[in-house]
């Protein structure tokens, strides 16, 4: 049996199971309130991101978690081996962080980044190392979209899940299958997609790789899966149905663990992103979003925004100017106005 969408025949099963096959269950309790999202320095360069507390220690108490950043080139910097010591090392320092603050402590979302931060043996498969320049620097990329690296991918997965699935601190970990210059799998960037393109990318293999990358982190069953979504596209010509209905199709197999995301949040968004979101909130929590701006020019509006479409968390940028540059007094307020949006909302002194 195929479903037919735009371009492709998928199979049904990698679209949605049915409620008697799913089964989804609950999973992990949601994040809540503002969440820090890490590091994000390390992107121009692609050098190792960096994980640090400091952002969050000087303003400890606020928020409800934050970003674990880890590249798959630290995770897995040759075939077959598996180090996840970044990981480790830094939960330590959250474990740190939430015994000195036990009424409001930090749950945990992993952000493992592939594309242009993919170890080299990854970015070889199928073919050399795709050469790109993005916002004026240069990188090389593998063709995430192939079979053979979706596969590698997945194994990073199910080596992640054995470790991390069953700890209570690691609450969501964020979908990046498919990505290739940002950590959000519906984006190519216009800079790279014609490199990309001449060496086998296109709407067909895309939309392939972006319907089944739910199930490329199946072996994860307890921990929510964090799915940022934008309209389709690639090129010339977007898609918002299909991205509709791999929103759908991720609720149909996980159920709540889909937790839909979007990294567009502000008082004016780019392009025609607004439908997409007013769909995420007829769908109902969870609901996350990530600001568009490092510093929305109204970042209370931003917030009043996120909270008015739903959302049960938003995470909040602390690189290039962000959330360290607000008092915190305002956060509070605004870590309020979010939890207001949950069943349970967190109460601050």
């Amino acid at each position: 049996m195929t479903i037919r969408l735009p371009g492709v025949f998928v199979p049904a099963i990698a679209i949605a199971l049915s409620s008697a096959q799913a089964q989804p269950s609950t999973g992990k309790p949601p994040l809540q309130g503002l969440i820090s999202m890490g590091a994000y320095k390390f992107v121009a360069k692609g050098t190792p991101p960096v994980n640090t507390m400091a952002p969050l220690n000087a303003v400890g108490g606020i928020f409800g978690g934050i970003v674990v950043i880890a590249s798959w080139a630290q995770l897995q910097p040759t075939s077959g081996s598996f180090d996840p010591s970044v990981i480790d090392q830094f939960l330590t320092q959250v474990r740190a962080y939430n015994r000195k603050y036990p009424k409001h402590p930090l749950a945990v979302k992993l952000r493992v980044w592939a594309g242009f931060m993919a170890p080299d043996w990854a970015k070889n498969i199928g073919g050399a190392p795709i050469s790109v320049t993005h916002n004026g620097n240069p990188h090389t990329i593998g063709r995430f979209w192939l079979p053979a690296y979706r596969k590698a991918f997945t194994n990073l997965q199910t080596l992640l899940a054995a470790k991390y699935d069953n700890m209570p601190l690691i609450r969501e970990v964020a979908v990046t299958q498919c990505m290739s210059m940002t950590a959000e799998p519906f984006v190519v960037a216009a800079d790279v997609v014609g490199d990309l393109q001449k060496v086998g990318l296109n709407n067909a293999n895309y939309r392939f790789c972006l319907s089944n990358a739910i199930a490329d982190y199946s072996a994860w069953k307890r921990t929510r899966l964090d799915f940022s979504v934008n309209v389709y596209g690639l090129g010339s010509g977007h898609d918002p149905g299909f991205t509709k209905k791999l929103m759908d199709a991720c609720r149909a197999s996980v159920g709540v663990r889909c937790v839909l995301d979007n990294h567009d949040l502000d008082t004016t968004p780019p392009g025609s992103i607004g439908p997409i979101q007013q769909y995420m909130k007829t769908l109902g929590p969870e609901i996350e979003f990530q600001t568009y701006r490092e510093t929305p020019t109204n970042f209370e509006g931003t917030i009043k925004k996120g909270v008015a479409l739903g959302a049960s968390s938003i995470e909040l940028w602390q690189d290039f100017g962000g959330f360290p540059l607000v008092p915190p007094p305002t956060l509070r307020h605004w870590a309020t106005l979010i939890s207001a949006n949950s069943g349970n909302p967190t109460p601050w002194p």
